[in-house]
């Protein structure tokens, strides 16, 4: 079980809904990587933990933080990578929760 992600607009509603796998979670917050020195992303690093919330700022830093951290990513994760990414990047998005198990 991932991560699940859930997008809503500027009036509160959910426009979206996806599914970070627990394997990207794993690619992204490996021991040996600097996911530390990213401060929105490393709200995520804990996934039994996370019930984070991310709005207008900190979901521009969040962003900012994972196209940054792209070059960690291994090839074969990296379409995935990106697919979260491009989710967060909704022009009608105003708000996403994020929560794990």
């Amino acid at each position: 079980m991932g991560f699940d992600v859930v997008l809503y607009n500027q009036e509160g509603s959910e426009i979206g809904f996806y599914e970070m796998r627990e394997s990207l979670h794993n690619e992204i917050f490996n021991s040996k990587k600097l996911w530390r020195s990213y401060l929105e992303l490393r709200r995520l690093s804990d996934f039994y933990l996370t019930n984070e919330t991310f709005s207008g700022e900190k979901i521009s830093n969040l962003i900012t933080d994972l196209n940054n951290y792209k070059v960690f990513i291994s090839v074969n994760k990296l379409n995935e990578f990106e697919e979260f990414i491009k989710q967060l990047s909704s022009s009608n998005l105003d708000k996403v929760h994020i929560t794990g198990d």
